[in-house]
């Protein structure tokens, strides 16, 4: 048995002794870092470029055809779409299925299989000339690579759904003012099940970015309601933050942390960075026309889902101090459903908590993670926090630039405090490395 297998087989009785309440999570995330596997992830060179090859010689194919096309009888074209889709289907499944060697080539067939399937849509209706709702075209498309990404199972065949199923949310939004609720529940529930089964991180991702689009798609009367986008992505964002700790405090799929904290903290830094300044309140969060029910019910609704969220990580951090997570942040974390809250009173009471009164505490938070991040930087010797850490510190530096600062020599001399800050941190961060290695 090699190192690999033996911590293969440990890990899978960590597993165990965590389910059977042997050991804590905590415990069980700590002995599942001391016996690292290496993944051996999927073949992606592989898919590419068999899917490139394949995309490339079906093109040439196609061309070919193109150029007799009108001369084509219609039975012969339709038996010509169809006969290719079963040719390159039946030889993908079949390399899928056969054995392990030919899996990610058969993987890769079947995808261009796939997007043929919704090249045939479109001909078999040109063929026919079927007059029909064309956004259904992206639904049956987007559902026939669903079927496959789950029947096979395939993660490449499930992003292609994520990506075809919110286009579809799209365009009957955009074009015919539909809002199709459908889109944001399958993804969530159906592909969100699946990256959680598979443990695909990848799919993961690209369903947290079809999810926030679809979602935006799905909101009622935004037109009259501008706001309402705004808040949405600024609870979405904070939500993902706390189902990044939540994660990794009940030990499900704690690899989906850094996934949830990646989109989480992005959306969440620059909604507050535009909450800096006072005229933003004017223009991203005032009411102006009278909120109908399905409005309240799609603001409140994501916020009511981050408060639970983020009620469910205090209960688990403070009452119950089950956090196995020794990286995660400390009292900051804490601020971000704070802005939340501060943004419901922003709408809920324009004239008290407009303008600085709502940009002021907003300027405090953003200096506060940005202080946090660098200490937690240094102290950890985690570049991804410092950078981030200068990052905010400098956005706010100049946000506050052309409004407060106002004298040349207090502008320079608050650049020159900043500078000498990253100076500083630079310093820190250099030594505390220095000393862990020695």
């Amino acid at each position: 048995m090699s190192l690999q297998q033996l911590h293969q087989w440990i890990r899978g009785e960590i597993d165990l002794w965590s389910r059977d309440g042997l050991v804590s999570p905590a415990q069980a995330e700590t002995l599942r870092r001391r016996y690292p596997v290496a993944e051996s992830g999927t073949a992606w060179g592989m898919i590419v470029f068999s899917s490139l090859g394949a995309v490339i010689t079906g093109l040439g194919v196609i061309l070919l055809f193109a150029y007799n096309w009108h001369a084509i009888p219609k039975f012969a074209k339709l038996a010509l779409v169809l006969g290719t889709l079963a040719a390159v289907h039946g030889l993908g499944l079949r390399l899928f299925l056969a054995s392990a060697r030919f899996r990610n080539l058969g993987e890769g067939l079947c995808l261009l299989g796939t997007m043929l399937f919704g090249a045939g849509i479109w001909l078999v209706a040109q063929i026919y000339h079927i007059e029909e709702h064309f956004p259904n075209a992206f639904l049956i498309w987007g559902l026939g690579a669903l079927v496959l990404g789950l029947v096979m199972p395939s993660i490449p065949q499930a992003i292609l759904a994520a990506i075809l199923l919110t286009t579809w949310c799209g365009v009957e939004r955009i074009e015919f003012d539909t809002l199709m609720l459908a889109a944001p529940l399958l993804l969530a529930g159906v592909l969100g099940g699946m990256a959680w089964w598979r443990k695909s991180r990848l799919l993961l991702g690209v369903l947290l970015l079809a999810f926030t689009i679809s979602i935006i798609f799905t909101l009622p009367d935004i037109d009259h309601h501008p706001w309402l986008i705004f808040c949405t992505i600024l609870n979405l964002g904070v939500l993902w933050i706390a189902l990044r700790f939540l994660v990794r405090m009940y030990g499900r799929f704690p690899e989906s942390a850094p996934v949830f904290g990646i989109f989480g903290w992005t959306i969440f830094y620059v909604t507050l960075y535009l909450l800096c300044f006072p005229d933003m309140h004017r223009h991203i969060l005032h009411i102006e026309h009278e909120l109908t029910g399905w409005v309240r019910v799609a603001w409140l609704a994501p916020f009511i889902l981050t408060l639970l969220a983020w009620l469910m990580v205090l209960w688990k951090r403070i009452l119950v101090g089950n956090d196995p997570d020794p990286d995660a942040p400390g009292f900051e974390i804490y601020l971000a459903p704070l802005v939340v809250l501060l943004v419901l009173c922003g709408i809920l009471w324009p004239a008290t908590f407009g303008g600085w009164f709502l940009s002021a505490p907003c300027n405090l938070v953003l200096l506060a993670f940005a202080l946090a991040l660098m200490a937690r930087g240094c102290r950890q010797t985690q570049p991804g926090a410092a950078i981030t850490g200068s990052i905010l510190l400098i956005a706010l530096a100049v946000a506050r630039y052309f409004d407060i600062f106002d004298s040349l020599f207090i502008r320079g001399l608050v650049f020159i405090i900043i500078g000498a800050v990253i100076f500083a941190e630079g310093y820190l961060y250099a030594r505390t490395k220095k000393c862990k290695i020695t």
